[in-house]
């Protein structure tokens, strides 16, 4: 009798657990957020907790956290992972009471205002902004681009500097994965297909090649890579699509590694979008390039330094 017990007792909770696993994965789950994966793992465990959900956490392999979440007839598997130092995926899969589309949706809604936030939006381009500009930094700015990438998931926009006037952009790399199509839109409003030539995740860098004869390009030759704590440095990017958006910020922290890849601390109006604008100091010379900024704020982020940009260019000619 108790050895019958026994195996329905092993029963039961053996379809516990299958149930556990019976849910539907959200749809958007590939799609990249722009923050580490400890952040985005801080994000949801608020949210799930905040919701009355058990959470437990666990590492199944180095830089890899899953939450197991539950509560009453609920349950929720998330597995996030690194995309790129400033960058990562969730893989979420729900089972419960709420149609998952709609469980999903909350969820995701959630990282991403707190990611991006709704009161995160670039300031107006004025006169007076303008003015707190060197004019040798605003000689540069015919030399940004916007770029918009498509693949079948998604279109996301981010920010390039012409290298080569025969027609190179070189800007961030982790938006150009599974690619459809790229567009090059140059200060002027003209706008150019362009091919992604070259690729490097692991320094997060990536060379597009469209054809057009342009003069505007920024020296790399004449870049400067020693910076000082407090230096007042400028950016020119296309922060939601806004083409010559200014900004002025300093550096506020000395170089750091971000995985096993120097990064520049700065103070910087940063937003969706400036990945991959072009850095100068008050002489127009380019020393960096952004990479993101910390979640939660819109005035701490990363720089790319000019040395890691020259190491990415030599490679590409050593080929």
């Amino acid at each position: 009798m108790n050895r019958l017990i026994m195996v329905c007792y092993l029963t039961l909770l053996l379809a516990g657990a299958t149930g556990a696993w019976a849910g539907s994965g959200c749809p958007d789950g590939e799609k990249p957020f722009p923050a580490p994966a400890s952040e985005v793992v801080e994000i949801i465990a608020e949210w799930l907790t905040g919701q009355g959900y058990a959470v437990q956490r666990d590492s199944p392999r180095p830089g890899t956290i899953h939450l197991a979440a539950w509560k009453a007839q609920d349950e929720w598997e998330v597995t996030v992972s690194p995309r790129s130092a400033l960058a990562s995926t969730a893989t979420m899969v729900y089972a419960g009471t709420m149609p998952p589309r709609q469980a999903c949706s909350r969820l995701r809604d959630y990282i991403d205002g707190n990611l991006l936030g709704a009161e995160v939006r670039p300031p107006l381009r004025t006169k007076a902004r303008r003015r707190s500009i060197p004019t040798v930094v605003l000689d540069q700015i015919e030399t940004v681009v916007c770029i918009r990438a498509r693949s079948d998931r998604q279109e996301v926009q981010f920010s390039g500097f012409v290298v080569d006037p025969n027609g190179l952009v070189l800007c961030t790399a982790h938006d150009l994965t599974g690619l459809q199509g790229v567009t090059v839109t140059f200060y002027d409003g003209t706008s150019v297909p362009g091919v992604v030539a070259r690729l490097d995740l692991h320094r997060d860098l990536a060379l597009v090649e469209y054809s057009r004869d342009t003069q505007a390009h920024v020296s790399i030759s004449a870049g400067r890579n020693l910076l000082g704590m407090g230096e007042r440095i400028f950016s020119i990017g296309c922060p939601n699509n806004l083409r010559g958006t200014l900004a002025a910020g300093t550096i506020s922290g000395p170089p750091r590694l971000v995985g096993d890849q120097p990064m520049w601390q700065v103070e910087l109006d940063i937003y969706p979008g400036s990945s991959g604008s072009p850095v100068f100091d008050d002489r127009g010379r380019l020393v960096a390039m952004v990479k993101g900024r910390y979640r939660g704020t819109t005035t701490v982020g990363f720089l790319t330094p000019l040395e890691t940009m020259i190491a990415f260019l030599l490679d590409e000619n050593e080929r």
